[in-house]
């Protein structure tokens, strides 16, 4: 790097990218209490998979560490300091953070989510720009939002941008906890808390049956599409691109859907197709991949048969309308006692529709099933005993 400290509006930024700069930042980071951080990662954007880029914490002291994993081999020190269930760490807007370090190893503790905040405060638009213009006057250039952060070295103001991410949290942390203790909500924003801690990140069982049409695809094709979606990423990993970059989805459930086609055709007429693997070696290993996919189908009586849609709504009936109804009504008057975006961590069209069609009320927060039982006795509306059902596992 072509240097290791700036000094920008009275804020030292210290870039960290050895393992000895690291031991000295989380050394020092320790001796405090709340500290605020941010992630900056590349999720098939630029390069394949979901990859952390950089981190930025401070201790709200006037400096902001910027640690660098790409020349930094081992984080455990500061994924120990994450950890550390003593310390608070403030972010904003924490879901992918929490994500890509729990796939990383690092269950994170104590956070504090300043999104979830405004949230709860009933912001409409909960951005930390908005936060800190709204509530502090402070307006931050956005310019470097899209910058791709796997890029070396890093500019000045990559590095001053991804400063302002943090720099600001602890003072937009005390006015909304204030606020929300002013208003006795401070028990939704720990439970929102704990829930966000308790993300957990997981691959899902058939990528390939998320892309756009695939469930549109009889089973054979299905079966084809899940061939060519592993080799998809097999080169995605080799080449360290984004998947859809090599072949686009749609192209690749076009394919699936006709197997049968002159490859070295499809590749040169299909829109979005890589370069590379027009090339003769890898249009023989697409050639081979469907071969294989079209012998293993034959071999395991792999059906023609489309598929029945497995997420058709049940019918309609006088007793699904009613059970919407009733939550519709509830909705309703959270939304006037909280206001719209708070109402919405209450009580959203998901929990209405499925209340509706399957009969059971199937909550995940404390909080939000007392206000909404609550409301339903002041409403005289009869609802069953809730479900409580842990938060799901997100990607």
């Amino acid at each position: 790097m072509e240097f290791t400290t700036l000094t920008n509006n009275r804020i030292t930024i210290e870039l960290v990218s050895t393992p000895e700069g690291l031991a000295q930042a989380v050394a020092d980071l320790s001796n405090y209490k709340e500290l605020a951080l941010d992630l900056e990662f590349d999720q098939n954007r630029f390069t394949y998979g979901f990859n952390l880029c950089l981190v930025q914490i401070t201790a709200g002291n006037g400096r902001c560490y910027i640690i660098d994993p790409f020349e930094i081999e081992n984080l455990r020190l500061l994924f120990t300091l994450f950890e550390d269930q003593t310390i608070t760490k403030i972010i904003h807007h924490s879901n992918n953070d929490i994500l890509l370090l729990d796939k990383m190893g690092c269950r994170i503790r104590n956070v504090m989510d300043t999104d979830v905040a405004a949230k709860i405060l009933n912001y409409e638009r909960s951005s930390l720009a908005t936060v800190l213009k709204e509530e502090f006057g402070i307006e931050i250039d956005k310019s470097q939002q899209s910058s791709n952060w796997n890029k070396r070295p890093l500019t000045e103001q990559q590095l001053h941008y991804a400063a302002l991410d943090v720099v600001y949290l602890h003072q937009v942390k005390t006015k909304l906890v204030a606020e929300i203790e002013r208003v006795g909500r401070l028990n939704w924003l720990q439970e929102e808390d704990i829930l966000l801690e308790n993300l957990r990140y997981t691959e899902s069982e058939n990528p390939h049956l998320r892309l756009r049409n695939a469930s549109r695809l009889t089973y054979y094709s299905q079966f084809i599409l899940k061939a060519l979606y592993q080799f998809r990423e097999a080169l995605g990993m080799e080449m360290n691109k984004p998947a859809p970059f090599i072949i686009p989805n749609d192209a690749l459930v076009e394919l699936a859907s006709e197997p049968n086609v002159d490859i070295h055709e499809w590749l040169n007429h299909t829109k979005g197709i890589h370069g590379r693997l027009k090339r003769s070696s890898y249009e023989k290993k697409l050639m081979s991949v469907l071969e294989q996919a079209k012998k293993d189908a034959a071999a395991n009586n792999i059906s023609f048969d489309y598929p029945v849609n497995q997420f058709r709504r049940p019918f309609r009936t006088a007793e699904t309308e009613k059970r919407k109804e009733d939550l519709t009504t509830i909705q309703a008057d959270v939304v006037k006692n909280f206001g719209e975006f708070a109402g919405r961590l209450v009580i959203n069209q998901s929990l209405i529709n499925d209340y509706s069609y399957t009969g059971q009320l199937r909550c995940t927060k404390l909080y939000a099933t007392q206000i909404i039982f609550d409301t339903a006795d002041r409403l005289d509306i009869n609802l069953p005993p809730p479900v409580i059902v842990p938060q799901q596992n997100q990607e």
